[in-house]
């Protein structure tokens, strides 16, 4: 056993992951279960860099309602109020007709060579995209992502634990 308070050194380091918040277990599994199924909305924050994006959200008959747009959830979960998680990679410039999108005003533009990060605001709530590094963009700019339906989480709003 093996403890760090260092996810990116317990993702490369460990077979199995346990981890905690305030002394309580919150998941235990492998790298890739905890990243791509945490089990609530803390470990979904806590695993990823950058983190996972949140936005509040309404679900009814298989989609999810923000402020400014309505996505289609990849089974139905009920009438809820929630969180929509998805991370940055999730995000793409590559928009897919009758896919999902979100409307994103840019504030910051990180060019990394291989990556390029936009950050910015999807309805007044900070989100973080992760896109394709030729991907013509700049501050101030207005752009249309989509959104991976494989790739989205929702969380309770009263319990935060996953609900998808």
């Amino acid at each position: 056993m093996y403890v760090t308070h260092d996810q990116v050194e317990a993702m490369t380091m460990g077979d199995r992951i346990a981890l905690m918040y305030d002394g309580v277990l919150q998941q235990v599994g492998t790298p890739s279960e905890i990243y791509d199924h945490p089990a609530n909305l803390f470990v979904a924050g806590f695993i990823g860099s950058p983190s996972m994006n949140f936005v509040p959200v309404t679900t009814s008959n298989g989609t999810a309602k923000g402020s400014t747009f309505e996505v289609q959830l990849p089974k139905p979960i009920g009438e809820k109020k929630g969180t929509l998680g998805f991370r940055p990679e999730a995000l793409t410039d590559r928009v897919v007709e009758g896919g999902n999108t979100l409307e994103m005003k840019v504030d910051v533009v990180e060019r990394l060579g291989s990556d390029q990060y936009l950050y910015g605001q999807v309805g007044g709530d900070q989100v973080t995209a992760r896109v394709d590094p030729r991907m013509n963009v700049a501050s101030g700019d207005q752009v249309r992502l989509g959104l991976d339906i494989r790739s989205i989480h929702v969380f309770d709003a009263e319990t935060d634990k996953a609900l998808l």
